[in-house]
């Protein structure tokens, strides 16, 4: 047969997991009464349906017919982008502005961001830092930017960030390849809900800087989809943003709003990439590129998504209401998070250290460790020598048998 694709596309072949063990969960569940489901990444109410926010539903269906059915623009509206900036740095909002020239874009959700960052701050066959223990689908990601990934050790001997390994690889391949895009996850690590400290942030900061005056270009994509689902408060996970302040002036620091993950809106595909750095040459590059691949690669992004968005943070009354709803959720994700580190002590379970998100993981050396899970009617996603149980979308009812299973098992 004739080639029919393109050479950079023949190795093309979507391999996820998560998605087909969703679908897995999803069927047995309709055949056996006793399942449980750990692999959904959506926070869910404790009788099984999504959490929807009342002032997410009321905003959006109050929208005109031009604000729900045209095109959106292409850099959004000002009541989004400021509002989203607002949202994401919280009282270091103004400390942000003071030191920084910035821009807001918005984009097809987290991923969105996330890829096109990918495409447009990499060169070709270069290799994005990460921490070996990362979503999968950023190699999804790297591969449609003809990049690929190269990992860092997530953890030192104390289960806390590893700094140095972090600094000894961000150095080398700094070097080797003249360019060096870093991306971390955090607050809230998925898969792990590791969380960094200021400490650990100012240390990735000295590392950037460092790499920096060797004069080779240096960005940092900072994803925090989960920003809002910290352990502690949303005050508190955004402390980490103060070591910002100490970024060299033409380093690029990208930003990942997520909609999904904050406002629940997971269909309408709506985020953004802020773009930050003390230079404005940068930022004005950050437009230049970020406004031509939103236009070259989805067009725009959701006219009721941006609009429901804007409305909820430019006007005080939806703002507070969404706040308190806010609360809710995290009480909700901090319960399930809590009764299930409960019942891992009380059965000896040993978990990877949890400060918030929608995940927990596992660590295990059975090899048929899905497998097993599986025939006691359990769904979880395994990953390089982990499982990671989705606690957002369980029942506290189901937690202690689930840990009970994990712990058979592991």
């Amino acid at each position: 047969m004739k080639r029919i694709v393109g050479k950079h596309a023949e190795h093309k072949k979507l391999e996820s997991n998560i998605l087909q063990i969703s679908q897995e969960a999803k069927a047995a569940k309709k055949k056996y009464s006793d399942v449980i489901d750990a692999t959904v990444g959506m926070l869910h109410r404790e009788e099984g349906n999504v959490f929807r926010f009342d002032v997410v539903d009321d905003v959006l269906h109050h929208l005109n017919d031009a604000e729900t059915y045209h095109y959106a623009p292409v850099r959004g509206t000002k009541d989004f982008t400021e509002g989203v900036f607002d949202w994401v740095f919280g009282e270091n909002a103004e400390m942000i502005r003071k030191y920084f020239k910035y821009s807001v874009i918005p984009t097809t959700g987290g991923s969105g961001a996330i890829s096109n960052s990918f495409y447009n701050f990499n060169d070709f066959n270069q290799k994005v830092l990460l921490p070996n223990y990362y979503w999968s689908p950023y190699q999804n990601f790297a591969l449609e930017a003809n990049v690929d990934l190269k990992t860092f050790l997530m953890y030192d001997e104390n289960f806390k960030f590893n700094v140095a390994d972090f600094k000894e690889k961000a150095l080398d391949l700094a070097k080797e390849q003249g360019r060096l895009c870093v991306l971390l996850n955090d607050p809230s690590n998925n898969p792990t809900g590791l969380c960094m400290t200021k400490s650990d942030w100012q240390e990735v900061i000295k590392t950037l800087n460092e790499v920096n005056k060797l004069d080779i270009p240096t960005i940092l994509i900072h994803d925090i989809a989960y920003i809002d689902y910290q352990m502690k408060d949303s005050k508190y996970s955004r402390e980490i943003f103060e070591a910002y302040k100490d970024l060299d002036e033409d380093i690029l620091a990208i930003v990942v709003f997520s909609g999904s993950k904050t406002f629940s809106l997971y269909g309408f595909r709506v985020g953004a990439q802020i773009g930050l750095s003390k230079s404005q040459e940068v930022v004005d590059h950050f437009v230049r590129v970020g406004d031509y691949s939103v236009r070259g690669r989805f067009s725009s992004v959701s006219q009721p998504g941006i609009n429901t968005i804007g409305k909820i943070f430019s006007n005080p009354d939806n703002k507070n209401r969404f706040k308190a709803e806010v609360s809710v959720a995290t009480k909700l994700l901090k319960d399930r998070a809590s009764l299930f580190l409960e019942e891992a002590e009380k059965n000896e379970l040993n978990i990877l250290p949890y400060c918030g998100g929608f995940f927990v993981s596992i660590p295990t050396k059975n090899k048929n460790i899905f497998k097993d899970l599986v025939n006691d009617h359990v769904y979880v996603i395994p990953m390089q020598d982990i499982i990671r149980v989705a606690i957002s979308s369980l029942s506290l009812k189901d937690i202690p048998e689930l840990v009970r299973k994990i712990k058979k098992h592991i």
